[in-house]
């Protein structure tokens, strides 16, 4: 089989862009256009000009924007091709597409009179991607600039990974009728506080961290204020990275200016961020695509946001956190926050962290193959950096379909499991209370101990109660499981 299109121009030009994941081909086997889950095979008859530009409009037509691929590929494309074929067919759809690429991802003006026939075209089709929400005609080339961001930094979503069923609008309504159902002004208030430390600590438990008291108590302020802050800046994120991070040695002054990685126990490179220049620009793109209204869609934001954030990782510590942060401050500004309602969703990734490891390594395996290093003492030594535009130009289907999913379980699954909690917790302790004169520290302690162990209180915990009578203890286990059977059924659920 011969490849063709973006495939076709990587080998050929030995472009350094990130895996294509379904390449295109040409192959005597097939008679029409086949899509499988690993590549598109085209009939050998399919028309095609042996050409970097005739390869380019072909991918540009069969196979989408690729701004990634596209942005390399100008790096070796003469500048009279892209004239020479446009005066050819001034009213071509993909070369006017290709033409206004070129100047809107290289910066320089192509020295060409305006196109002046011709209806206006996408520049991404419309039927096929996420677009953006206020487009703008570029009358020189008769373009629609629907893109999503900017050159500095475009997330990509087709409109296929974005889930429907239910909307991510029905989904944030479902939060807010769960807990309006609760009537109950203290029960309710419980209910928010129990949110947002279980959002706190899953937070820093999937960074396998422990938050003191202190460092909890700000956290959880933050997430309260999260969706207040107008406009997303360096010297923000800058103050949320000193909140968040461990100690004070490593709190930051402004983005990074050195080069940072991530390693597993074996010293393996797991992951290579863009070089400080490159993640600069990038940010500048990042902050635009959060602050701005070409994009409105909540799940987007969040997705594109949050993920782009960590994967341009500009602190040397701090970005985990902060990219699950911006993910909240996302879906805050797209609730009705007079309830100060809070959807856990790191708590729901903490609950599904291979899932949740699969898409932040979907990005960074292939991006960090980019890299040439080797092994020093201390620090890699870099022979080869990614370029910028590997991290500028990001595919967010993944990320977009997971936080949904992430966000739909938050919902359906573990508000009602905490509400249950709450509710099973007061009927417990009120019964408790009633039948036996303890200390209101050790009923807690009790029902804590007996929910966490499956309904039943451990031998090692009777030992430190052994001051109680054995049928003491079996009468609150009996009354615990009344109260939390069926949360503690769904607990157990969980867990298998």
């Amino acid at each position: 089989m011969v490849s063709v299109g973006y495939e076709y121009l990587i080998q050929r030009l030995a472009l350094q862009v990130r895996d294509l994941g379904r390449p295109a081909r040409i192959s005597g086997a097939v008679n029409k256009r086949i899509d499988s889950a690993t590549q598109v095979l085209f009939p050998r008859g399919v028309a095609i000009d042996d050409s970097i530009i005739g390869h380019l409009e072909f991918a540009v037509r069969h196979e989408g924007v690729n701004l990634e691929v596209i942005d390399a590929v100008f790096e070796h494309l003469v500048q009279n091709e892209l004239l020479q074929r446009l005066k050819a067919t001034p009213t071509g759809t993909h070369i006017r597409r290709i033409c206004f690429l070129w100047e809107w991802l290289t910066g320089n003006s192509l020295p060409v009179d305006a196109v002046s026939t011709g209806g206006y075209v996408d520049l991404f089709p419309s039927d096929h991607y996420v677009v953006a929400d206020e487009p703008v005609n570029i009358p020189k080339f008769r373009v629609r600039d629907n893109a999503l961001g900017t050159r500095d930094f475009c997330p990509i979503v087709h409109l296929s990974s974005v889930p429907n069923n239910p909307s991510f609008a029905d989904l944030l309504a479902e939060a807010d009728r769960a807990l309006a159902a609760v009537t109950d002004p203290a029960l309710y208030e419980r209910a928010l506080n129990y949110l947002y430390l279980s959002e706190t600590r899953s937070n820093f438990a999937i960074e396998r961290e422990t938050p003191s008291a202190n460092k909890q108590e700000r956290f959880i302020q933050l997430l309260q204020h999260a969706g207040e802050t107008e406009l997303v800046t360096e010297d923000w994120l800058v103050e949320l990275q000193n909140l968040v991070v461990r100690d004070v040695y490593s709190q930051e002054t402004s983005y990074r200016s050195q080069q940072n990685w991530l390693e597993d126990s074996t010293g393996r490179v797991t992951f290579f961020p863009p070089t400080p220049d490159d993640m600069r620009r990038a940010m500048t793109g990042l902050e635009a695509f959060i602050n701005g209204s070409r994009c409105r869609n909540p799940l987007l934001k969040a997705a594109a946001g949050g993920f782009g954030f960590v994967y341009l990782h500009p602190f040397m510590d701090g970005n985990g956190r902060l990219h699950r942060f911006l993910i909240q401050h996302a879906l805050a500004r797209a609730q009705v926050r007079e309830k100060g309602i809070v959807v856990p969703v790191s708590a729901m990734m903490l609950k599904n962290i291979p899932d949740y490891l699969a898409v932040l390594s979907g990005f960074s395996k292939p991006v960090t193959r980019l890299w040439g290093y080797t092994r020093g003492d201390i620090t890699p030594i870099v022979t080869t950096a990614a370029n910028g535009r590997n991290y500028r130009y990001i595919n967010f289907d993944r990320e977009v379909a997971f936080l949904h999913a992430m966000v739909q379980k938050a919902i359906r699954e573990e508000i009602p499991r905490e509400l249950a909690w709450l509710v099973g917790y007061d009927s417990a302790f009120e019964q408790i209370v009633a039948e036996f004169d303890l200390p209101n520290k050790d009923i807690s302690a009790l029902i804590r101990m007996i929910h966490s162990n499956h309904g039943r209180l451990s031998e090692n915990k009777r030992k430190k109660f052994a001051h109680l009578p054995d049928n003491v203890l079996s009468r609150i286990e009996a009354i615990t499981q009344a109260a939390l059977g069926r949360e503690i059924e769904n607990n157990d659920n969980s867990m298998n």
